[in-house]
């Protein structure tokens, strides 16, 4: 009965989890259209999370299968393109230091990009 449990509780353990997340993004005040944003689990284990971002700015993430959500916990976020004619600086993209933790439910990230 033990051994039943514990492989139970360590089949549990292993389960990806991901919550919705959504946002806007953007650049010298103004929404950013085009662009990906990125969202990289610090747990190497973990699949990345993509989203696209529209006319207004909007993103919604999603993850490999087609399904919308990020993984739960710590994921660095970066923004890639985008028609905003200014180029996002390193620090939102390719050396991101925005940090975001995914939590269980809806999560709302905006990304407001200083005009560099």
């Amino acid at each position: 009965m033990v051994a039943a449990v514990a492989a139970l509780m360590a089949a549990g353990c292993g389960q990806r989890r991901f919550a919705e997340v959504k946002g806007a993004v953007r650049l010298a005040d103004k929404p950013l259209e085009g662009a990906f944003v990125v969202f990289t689990p610090h747990r190497k284990d973990e699949v990345r999370g993509v989203g696209f971002t529209d006319a207004a700015g909007q993103y919604r993430i999603l993850r490999p299968g087609g399904k919308f959500g990020a993984p739960v916990g710590p994921c660095t976020v970066s923004v890639h393109g985008g028609d905003g004619g200014i180029a996002i600086p390193a620090t939102f993209s390719t050396a991101s230091v925005l940090v975001y933790d995914v939590r269980i439910g809806q999560n709302q990230f905006d990304v407001d990009i200083p005009k560099p």
